[in-house]
């Protein structure tokens, strides 16, 4: 017990940090969003105040909405509706404010009739058991007898012909596909002298909509959360009334313990984030455009691209950074939307001048309470950095000769060029903590790479024996990481040891009769190779590695060609190597080779390179992980091919 007591100040101490945290966070975060927010007002002004709280279904897409057509009359003096049928129509940017859609709870429903399709028998009973009696009810406080009559009417014919309604709507979602289905939305419609009126029509349903976005903002699970004379963690003036729920995004779930400060009081909120009246409109507004607007996916990852000005005043620059960002796609051509369409907005924010910065809130979303839960959050990126990650350093490193047609899709050679994708594929546990690093610029640990290239190559090596299936070659994966290693080693994130350059001496006549015949290792492409590449082959010892690997893949050649397969690949340990291994794979690698005939004769000039790189090194080897030697060595083993002149055909050979 005294030991726990001890704990107890501790644990305090860090939920608070861990709340005082969140508090800097949010407000950092949503001035972006609230200048944005502040903008599209302006350019809204003329708007009724029940519409900026109006919400898109499905922000960005095209979508259907199903419609039960009621058609309204009077008879023998009193309103009357009747069901009259199904319509589905299509839902756009321009005309999803007259279904009226804003969203609610789970068990409560939507905040109008309108609501995403699903579980339309659900649905319907939530209509018509909640939704409806909350309509009467506020018309009756406001004394709205039009809407009531129509609303009680409605009620009275969703009673009589619940069933038949429901078969309808379940006939129309029904004939719909799955994609469709996803995307797709049920609301209620009136017609009355060939008129159609939707929600967005009657003051009732514009009611409920203002109501709920405005008192919202101070009230839920439940519990009011204001303040009063206090200062906005926004504006940073007092103002007389602070709201306690007015954040834009759903960030945290306040409604479990532990989730909120003020003494875990939910009521005291509004001290962990303050805002007013005026900033939580403009957030209202700032969300719907950012949610709508501003969201992007890369590699699978959805984001938000936020600009904010240098100069909080600038509403111009501002104007045209969200222009920018919203055209995106539409200035991408049908080709390079198929072809790494990340990659390439990423490039078109690199040519903007820096009169702004982006921060990009990379997010999971809650697909039930809609919380948003924050994975990443790059903060104040300037344009130059996008252009130096996206342009400038691929500009640099794509043009290496290794590259060229380094793969093919059906039988069409493809060059190999930088993409986030290549992090993507070997940070695939760990992709926003890599772009996190690669855009802030930290220093990245080179043995956490080799580790994650080696970790592939083992596995699709172990894939290939055991699985028919595509596996990855090797060599590919290789030419992969050695593309990475130049495009970190470009922005000064890893570093390199030094610069080993290889003397090219001057072919001997026995080299150049060997050249006219075929060789299957030319010392001079060797050199050449390594001398062209300083930062893959930055040691000596590196360069050993790499010639053992040449080594073995000829001797495997030989193998294969002598016994129909290549037995020696055992010894290699599935890649798993380290500094004894590869010294013993190296002696029977030369031991083999004296076996077949005068094959060891014929590499004196690689073993050369071996003596002097890798034996006089070898005490050095203990200074490199298993893993990078690993690597090393494989790139030397797939690479081999590059070291071998073919014997040229001539017309007697042909």
């Amino acid at each position: 017990m005294p030991c726990l007591q001890r704990l107890l100040p501790l644990v305090f101490s860090i939920t608070l940090s861990l709340v005082h945290t969140r508090q800097v966070y949010q407000p950092m975060q949503d001035k972006a969003i609230a200048a944005i927010g502040r903008l599209a007002l302006q350019k809204e002004s003329q708007a009724e105040p029940y519409m900026l709280y109006v919400q898109n279904m499905f922000p960005g897409i095209n979508y259907d909405m199903i419609l039960a057509v009621f058609s309204i009359y009077e008879e023998n003096g009193q309103l009357t509706c009747r069901f009259t049928g199904i319509d589905v129509e299509k839902a756009s940017e321009t005309t999803y404010p007259k279904y009226l859609y804003r969203g609610g709870s789970p068990r409560g429903g939507d905040i109008t009739f309108t609501t995403k399709a699903g579980d339309l028998a659900k649905k319907l009973n939530t209509l018509l058991t909640v939704q409806v009696k909350n309509a009467v009810a506020l018309c009756r406080v406001n004394n709205n007898q039009q809407d009531l009559n129509l609303l009680l009417a409605l009620q009275h014919r969703l009673t009589a012909e619940y069933d038949e309604v429901l078969a309808a709507l379940q006939s129309a979602y029904g004939q719909m596909d799955k994609k469709r289905q996803q995307s797709s939305g049920f609301s209620i419609c009136f017609e009355s002298d060939g008129v159609r009126r939707y929600l967005a029509d009657f003051p009732i349903f514009q009611q409920q909509v203002l109501l709920s976005g405005t008192s919202g903002k101070s009230e839920k699970y439940g519990v009011t959360s204001q303040g009063k004379d206090q200062f906005c963690s926004v504006c940073l003036e007092k103002k007389p009334l602070l709201h306690g729920f007015a954040s834009p995004f759903k960030y945290a779930t306040v409604d479990k313990p532990g989730m909120v400060s003020g003494f875990f009081d939910q009521r005291g909120n509004w001290k962990n984030y303050p805002i007013c009246s005026d900033c939580s409109l403009e957030f209202e507004y700032g969300q719907k455009y950012v949610a709508q607007k501003l969201k992007k996916y890369f590699y699978g990852s959805s984001y938000f691209a936020i600009p904010k000005t240098v100069l909080s005043s600038d509403t111009n620059g501002l104007e045209k950074a969200l222009k920018l960002i919203t055209g995106l796609e539409f200035q991408l051509s049908e080709a390079e939307k198929e072809k790494r369409i990340e990659d390439r907005i990423m490039q078109e924010i690199g040519k903007a001048d820096n009169y702004f910065t982006l921060n990009l809130l990379f997010f999971e979303e809650n697909p039930t309470t809609k919380a948003i839960k924050i994975k990443l959050l790059l903060e104040e990126i300037l344009p130059s950095r996008f252009r130096k990650l996206f342009s400038e350093a691929p500009a640099k490193v794509n043009p290496n000769p290794l590259y060229k047609a380094a793969y093919r899709i059906k039988k069409e050679p493809h060059h190999l060029t930088f993409s986030f994708g290549l992090f993507k594929q070997f940070y695939e546990d760990d992709f926003y903590g890599i772009v996190n690093d690669v855009f802030v610029g930290r220093p990245i640990n080179r043995q956490t790479l080799y580790n994650r290239f080696m970790a592939q190559i083992r596995a699709n090596y172990n894939k290939a024996q055991t699985s028919e299936g595509y596996v990855e070659p090797a060599g590919l994966t290789i030419l992969k990481a050695h593309l990475l290693l130049n495009y970190l080693t470009y922005l000064s994130l890893i570093t390199t040891s030094q610069t080993i350059t290889m003397q090219i001496d001057e072919q001997t006549d026995e080299a150049q009769v060997e050249a006219k015949y075929g060789r299957a290792f030319d010392e001079t492409l060797f050199r050449q190779f390594v001398n062209n590449n300083p930062n893959f082959l930055d040691s000596s010892y590196k360069v050993g590695i790499f010639a053992v690997g040449v080594l073995v893949r000829l001797l495997l050649n030989i193998q294969q060609r002598e016994l129909g397969g290549t037995p020696f690949e055992k010894k290699l340990k599935g890649y798993n190597l380290n500094p004894e291994t590869l010294k013993t794979v190296y002696l029977e690698t030369m031991a083999k080779l004296a076996q077949y005939r005068d094959y060891g004769k014929r590499y004196e000039t690689l073993s050369h390179i071996i003596s002097e790189h890798f034996t006089l090194n070898s005490h050095k080897l203990p200074t490199l992980s298993n893993n990078e030697l690993s690597f090393y060595f494989v790139a030397g083993l797939e690479m081999a091919h590059r070291f071998r002149i073919e014997k040229p055909e001539t017309n007697e050979n042909k």
